[in-house]
């Protein structure tokens, strides 16, 4: 039986990955930096930085050293997606980017599902589902975005 072979990646792909990759690490890792810093003495100020990127309610963030993180599990969730999704992109055959896009819907309907039906008070969710919906909108929309990349052909401007 012969092996599948990898398919090359174009270099724009790569930069994209990158880019994802840089952007969701930094957030993470500043996220749990913050964590860090507050439980051994530093200002819950520090967390109002995070704002730009997630409300931030503690009762809907992960805990780190008895210290909520400054964004929510679903945000969390979401970036963690975004960096297993250029692995998750390496694995699965290539796709169109339409294909792609429509996983992308389909996977925003859980997260959206559950947060408007807590928005309507129709329930309450929990960190567990919030972490499930995030990472499963963080690895498809991380494979839309590279799909794209990978179909795209160079446009010249005359």
């Amino acid at each position: 039986m012969a092996a599948r072979s990898r398919q090359a990646v174009k270099r724009d792909t790569k930069i994209v990955a990158g880019v994802l990759a840089v952007i969701a690490g930094a957030i993470l890792a500043a996220s749990v930096t913050c964590a860090f810093a507050i439980a051994h003495g530093a200002s819950m100020r520090w967390r109002w930085l995070f704002r730009i990127f997630c409300h931030g309610i503690p009762e809907r963030c992960l805990y780190l050293w008895n210290v909520p993180m400054p964004i929510c599990a679903r945000c969390t969730a979401i970036y963690v997606g975004l960096l297993a999704s250029i692995v998750v992109f390496q694995i699965l055959p290539r796709m169109s980017e339409r294909v792609a896009r429509i996983v992308l819907y389909a996977a925003a309907v859980p997260m959206a599902i559950d947060g408007l039906t807590q928005l309507a008070r129709l329930r309450v969710s929990t960190n567990h589902l919030r972490i499930e919906t995030g990472l499963i909108l963080g690895i498809a929309f991380g494979v839309w975005v590279l799909n794209a990349m990978e179909n795209h052909t160079n446009v010249t401007i005359p």
